[in-house]
């Protein structure tokens, strides 16, 4: 078992216990006692019947239609359902080498990541594209994963993208497209990254990232000045919060089954402290405007769980 990445210690382990503690033993036993969260898991089926493949991201708008981002070797990668899971419409075809992520910004326009090619897409709800974002700078075009990873939205149109497998960076662009700076690299101190795979705007307005292989999360203002971070082990994909300010991550052992230890976890903003799981695998995480979570399965099965209070 991999024992070289040691790590800052959380607000509530002892500096000591982090220093001989292997990352995925850190992480299994942070989440052996949580309760499970309670609530319904349901699975929902197209209508008409729809095969997803390799569920990659999912998104709601505030209308509750479901945005689901997969990876069919001949089909549309967007598929939109509404919110009693009849398709509306699709698109994409031909426009993605790996699909990433998606994610719908406050007007309601919808926006892809492509992991091999590093473009990100902004399209109305309607599917029409209305922008597309070169983040470049791939360092090895010839890998499957080598490019940008999600999306953020801050206030005054301020876009965020985690150009996460090669690069190690996030990337701030304005609502015309144009770069504004960049910020991030390699490593396992604070404000490096190995493997930036997802990104969330919390309740204060920090930015949330979920540093997937150095098996933390870290924050930041807008600017990118590093302001701390909760260490998990394993592998850390996500981070999201719900309207309430509830905050969610999933994450995993390392090199272990994705769907015998994968979990999606609610976390106290406060202190980090892990309060329940739900064992599910999450690629990535979206939580609707009810309160709902959708975890990317990777899979055909495009699930929701609902929370009970």
């Amino acid at each position: 078992m991999n024992i070289a990445r040691l790590v800052v210690p959380l607000l509530f382990i002892s500096v000591a216990l982090l220093a001989q503690e292997p990352d995925s033993d850190l992480l299994r036993r942070l989440t052996k006692s949580l309760p499970e969260l309670p609530g319904t898991q349901v699975e929902l089926r197209a209508n008409p019947p729809l095969s997803f493949e390799g569920i990659s991201a999912v998104t709601t708008d505030k209308r509750g239609n479901i945005y689901v981002l997969h990876r069919p070797v001949d089909g549309d990668p967007v598929v939109v359902l509404d919110p009693q899971g009849r398709v509306v419409r699709a698109w994409g075809k031909g426009m993605f080498k790996i699909p990433h992520g998606i994610r719908v910004d406050p007007a309601g326009n919808v926006w892809t990541v492509d992991a091999n090619t590093s473009m990100v897409y902004k399209f109305n709800a309607q599917g029409q594209n209305l922008l597309q974002i070169s983040v470049g700078d791939v360092p090895d075009p010839a890998q499957d994963f080598c490019g940008a990873t999600d999306i953020a939205f801050a206030p005054n149109s301020r876009i965020f993208v985690t150009d996460g497998y090669c690069n190690a960076r996030v990337v701030e662009y304005d609502s015309t497209g144009r770069k504004v700076r960049q910020w991030g690299r390699a490593g396992n101190g604070p404000g490096e990254f190995n493997v930036v795979h997802a990104i969330a705007v919390g309740p204060q307005g920090n930015l949330y990232i979920a540093d997937r292989e150095n098996g933390r999360v870290q924050w930041f203002d807008l600017e990118g000045n590093f302001l701390g971070q909760w260490k998990y082990g394993g592998q850390l994909y996500n981070v999201a919060f719900n309207v309430a300010g509830d905050m969610y991550v999933s994450a995993r052992p390392n090199a272990e089954s994705p769907d015998s230890e994968f979990i999606v976890a609610q976390v106290d903003p406060a202190t980090g402290k892990m309060l329940g799981r739900i064992q599910v695998r999450s690629h990535e995480l979206t939580i609707g405007p009810d309160g709902s979570l959708f975890p990317a399965t990777r899979t055909g099965r495009l699930l929701m769980f609902r929370p009970r209070k």
